[in-house]
């Protein structure tokens, strides 16, 4: 695969690049969304953990053997402790006291949808929001008579 790059004085060149080495084939460096290769592991679904009256949900995933586990569906994947699949997890939380409960794959793709939705409205206001903001774009607007005016006494 070819990458043209432009330097900082404006001349082109090329930089060639594969695939690091401890990835295979078809593997993704990951990324946001669907464009990251973690896939759904044990049933698919995830684990209600009730401690103390609290209850967390917890969503696991397989990524080239390794096992992960994320709080919620807008947490960040971490690695298991002992690289522990669901059961064990669910094993070893019970054993701690806690109850759990299993949370099905619908439940899990409903909250992922709940969640997506949710972002598009999230961004979708604060993106109007940033542009409606009559403080920033009057800043924007103050800085540029500034710089117009001090090019105007140089020059």
């Amino acid at each position: 695969m070819q990458a043209n790059m432009y330097t900082p004085t404006g001349q082109l060149f090329g930089a060639a690049f594969s695939i690091p080495f401890f990835l295979k084939e078809g593997d993704s460096m990951g990324g946001r969304g669907g464009s990251s290769s973690f896939k759904a592991g044990g049933n698919g679904g995830g684990l209600d953990v009730t401690r103390d009256g609290q209850t967390t949900r917890y969503y696991f995933t397989n990524h080239n053997g390794t096992n992960y586990y994320q709080r919620g569906v807008d947490g960040m994947p971490e690695p298991t402790p002992n690289n522990m699949t669901e059961k064990e997890f669910k094993r070893r939380v019970e054993a701690n006291g806690a109850v759990t409960k299993a949370v099905s794959r619908e439940e899990r793709s409903k909250d992922e949808k709940r969640y997506k939705a949710d972002r598009r409205a999230t961004n979708a206001f604060l993106d109007r929001e940033t542009a409606s903001n009559r403080m920033l774009s009057s800043g924007s607007r103050a800085d540029a008579k500034v710089n117009r005016v001090n090019r105007r006494r140089r020059g």
